[in-house]
């Protein structure tokens, strides 16, 4: 009876890891997207921006109810919501500085990555360290994307590099535990 207790929840705890991974993998491929958008046109990135909070918001609800089902639902939707809808509240605080003449697109795209980096962060605290990490990726892509020319392609090496290293130590982590018997 506790083997299959411990096999069901061995299960279950590999199936939280897989959601919590294919969630920031989509993200992090939503994120570099929206880098080449800002990149290569910044009149439309505070659009796709602006769209990435409410995928945020979204991902980082699933995020927390696959790794503590027990939460409540209202708990967990209101601080999620209440986090990101004052994201939105800043992102939509830089169209206006954008719209009144005060920012250009160029520079608005690279303030509204470092505001997605900085919430993803904090958000990432409270979730998945994993999450923190990907929100200094964006804050460091914008001052990189700021003093350098073609930063797409560093920030897409770093992107990669990060996530081999992150894969290959958890492999590393798990394969050196002691099964218990």
């Amino acid at each position: 009876m506790k083997a299959k207790l411990a096999k069901l929840a061995t299960n279950f705890l590999k199936r939280k890891t897989l959601v919590e991974d294919i969630i920031l993998l989509v993200l992090l491929a939503l994120c570099l997207l929206g880098m080449a958008i800002t990149n290569f046109s910044p009149a439309r990135s505070y659009r796709y921006w602006l769209t990435m909070t409410a995928v945020f918001w979204i991902g980082g609800m699933i995020i927390v109810w696959s790794k503590k089902p027990e939460h409540r639902i209202r708990t967990v939707l209101l601080v999620q919501t209440i986090h990101w809808f004052a994201t939105a509240i800043a992102v939509i605080g830089v169209f206006v500085l954008l719209n009144t003449g005060r920012l250009n697109y160029e520079t608005t795209g690279l303030v509204l990555l470092l505001v997605l980096g900085l919430a993803v962060f904090l958000d990432g605290y409270r979730i998945s360290w994993r999450l923190s990490l990907l929100g200094i990726m964006l804050g460091v892509s914008s001052i990189l994307a700021a003093l350098i020319e073609q930063y797409i392609w560093i920030v897409m090496f770093g992107a990669v590099l990060i996530v081999l290293i992150i894969v290959l130590w958890e492999r590393y982590g798990k394969s050196r535990t002691v099964p218990e018997s």
